[in-house]
């Protein structure tokens, strides 16, 4: 079920992958909901649907990596010049920006371009911790080139 109050909708998800069409419904229900009809295309909710199903993906495979289950809250927030996504986990505390260790010319068989795609398709990226919580936010901005 979609919350929404103003131009914030949130959701939250249990970490397991098969939460993964109630994501891209939400997204999709939320971007039909938040009065930018125009300010979008097909590309920009495909690449906000990549990029946080990428981050997703993360928090299920690493995050809660040892069988843990745990709940993930997904915030979108319609801003002034595009959309603020933000996840919320309670995995162990992982702060990706700064353990960005990939480089563009590395070799990515194994994994690790996520957060390489969610830089290439984002305006700004953002993450703290609360006592409890992993918080990561994104901002997409309408007209950007990413």
């Amino acid at each position: 079920m979609v919350n929404k109050t103003s131009t914030c909708f949130n959701i939250k998800l249990q970490s397991h992958s098969s939460e993964v069409n109630r994501l891209f419904n939400f997204i999709q229900e939320s971007l039909g909901h938040a009065l930018i009809q125009g300010r979008t295309d097909e590309k920009f909710i495909y690449d906000l649907k990549l990029v946080t199903e990428e981050w997703f993906a993360n928090i299920i495979n690493h995050g809660y990596a040892d069988n843990e289950t745990g709940e993930i809250e997904v915030e979108l927030v319609a801003i002034t010049n595009g959309i603020r996504l933000t996840v919320i986990d309670s995995a162990p505390p992982y702060n990706p920006l700064e353990n960005d260790s990939k480089l563009p010319d590395q070799d990515f068989s194994q994994g690790g371009m996520g957060l390489t795609i969610i830089k290439s398709l984002t305006d700004e990226q953002h993450y703290s911790r609360n006592e409890t919580q992993n918080i990561f936010s994104i901002t997409k901005h309408y007209n950007s080139d990413r």
